[in-house]
């Protein structure tokens, strides 16, 4: 190997020692929680925020957000931007009331705050109904990240397809069995301020190279297209809309992701979680709109990459030192690392808490359970040939339509009933489904008719109920 080669991986290598460090560090800070309810974790706002960042972030930002600024161009920003508004949404209402109720219920998941107040016969049917619906969702979720997890290494280092596949997830897996969930939130930190400084380094230096021949640049973009760097080249009402789509999948992803809810779960007062609104909001946006800018710049420069998705590592690996590039290797890792460890700890917790538990009344180590879901997540993905972006998109919005509705219902303390829970998390799911399966998602997202149908559907059983006299208010 050569030397460059060779300070690249060494600098990947510390990265990767540093996060086995602090998932150990959180698995020794375990040992004092007396139970395993979410609010005894007693996290402060800038955990919250940074690592319900870093999880948010996914490997879509260093993948997906770079592949479609290459492709799509300046119009590309219009998900931030929309993303944006739904956030504000969700922040400005749920995040402390979903913290406070975590604290009254005792939650350790996000279907026991959907459940709880009902009666127990029914609590059981509706966790399951919730548990399996994340299962399915997560695994895409999760999919996504390890087809990126195997672009990044084959882009990096050229190891083989499989070999990269089974190498990333393996490490991941590793890392989240010794940590559990305090683990994954303090490598989520750690992992968010690598990404801060990633972010930086990878814009500054993708302009800097543009910068040096700015004729070459401005041939390349031209070749893409009249319209590249119009940010609504099909009209600002079409852009309103598509928009409008993805904030309401940000509303439905907040509300609805459990990797997202347990860190609110977790915040050590309603007060001090609200108060991580503008660290997470920041965070996303920042490494959102920087990544996407990456993309339409490196068009400029490196017109013809067969995969843009794997553009970042590709820019690095061509024109950078072995030091930047062991640097953004790190943050690469980092930043797909931070969410697939959280979602394998959510969909643990899922299983220990939502199946087993609930079969068998005793809740099993989370670690076998982290293994079993890593080796059957790493077999679908070797078995999967969509993108990133494909993978994440739909499963945070087919989730988000699903749970989104009940969690709000019981957040906001609306008139509910267990059949009318059962209802909304059905029919938000199906509607979702349906109009993605229909082609209509590529203009308006299909949370956002997901969510209105699912509390659309409690509404009227509601109705129904009242009007036999039978309706129950919490």
């Amino acid at each position: 190997m050569r030397r460059a080669d060779d300070l690249s991986v060494l600098i990947f290598l510390v990265t990767l020692a540093a996060t086995f460090f602090v998932s150990f560090l959180g698995r020794a800070h375990a040992r004092d929680l007396s139970s395993d309810a979410l609010a005894d974790q007693k996290l402060s706002k800038w955990l919250v925020g940074l690592s319900a960042g870093a999880t948010g972030n996914s490997a879509f930002i260093v993948t997906g957000a770079v592949g479609l600024g290459y492709t799509l161009g300046a119009q590309a920003l219009l998900l931030p931007f929309g993303w944006l508004f739904g956030d504000i949404a969700f922040w400005t209402f749920f995040p402390d009331r979903i913290n406070r109720l975590g604290a009254e219920t005792k939650a350790a998941t996000l279907t026991d705050v959907i459940a709880s107040g009902l009666p127990q016969s029914t609590r059981r049917r509706i966790k399951l109904l919730a548990g399996a619906l994340i299962l399915l969702c997560l695994t895409g979720y999760i999919c996504g990240q390890w087809i990126a997890g195997q672009k990044f290494l084959e882009g990096a280092f050229g190891f083989p397809h499989l070999l990269s596949l089974v190498l990333f997830a393996a490490l991941i897996v590793l890392y989240t069995g010794i940590g559990g969930f305090r683990g994954s939130v303090y490598a989520d930190t750690l992992q968010a301020v690598i990404r801060i400084f990633g972010t930086s380094l990878a814009l500054a230096a993708v302009i800097f190279v543009a910068t040096r021949n700015p004729a070459a640049f401005q041939e390349n973009t031209a070749q893409a297209g009249h319209g590249f760097f119009n940010l609504f080249p099909h009209g600002l009402a079409a852009a309103l809309i598509f928009m409008l789509g993805f904030a309401a999948a940000a509303f439905g992803f907040g509300l609805g992701q459990p990797q997202m809810t347990s860190r609110y779960l977790a915040g050590r007062s309603p007060r001090e979680t609200r108060g991580a609104w503008w660290i997470f909001i920041g965070f996303i946006q920042f490494t959102w709109i920087a990544m996407t800018m990456f993309g339409i710049v490196l068009r400029g420069i490196m017109p013809a990459i067969p995969d843009p998705e794997a553009g970042l590592s590709l820019f690095f690996r061509t024109d950078m030192g072995p030091i930047l590039t062991g640097l953004i290797v790190a943050d690469i890792f980092a930043t797909i690392a931070a969410t697939s460890n959280s979602l394998l700890v959510a969909m643990a917790q899922t299983v220990k808490f939502d199946v087993i538990e609930i079969a068998t009344r005793r809740a099993p180590p989370l670690w076998p359970i982290v293994l079993l879901l890593g080796i059957i997540s790493m077999a679908v993905s070797a078995r999967l040939d969509r993108s990133v972006v494909t993978l994440v998109l739909s499963s945070i919005s087919l989730l988000g339509a699903a749970l989104a509705p009940a969690v709000m219902i019981r957040v906001l303390g609306w008139r509910r009933t267990s059949g009318s829970v059962v209802a909304s998390i059905l029919v938000g799911f199906a509607t979702a489904a349906l109009w993605k399966f229909f082609g209509f998602g590529a203009v308006f997202n299909e949370a956002a008719p997901g969510i209105l149908a699912g509390l659309g559907t409690n509404f009227l059983a509601i109705a129904a109920r009242r009007r036999e006299g039978a309706a129950i208010a919490e």
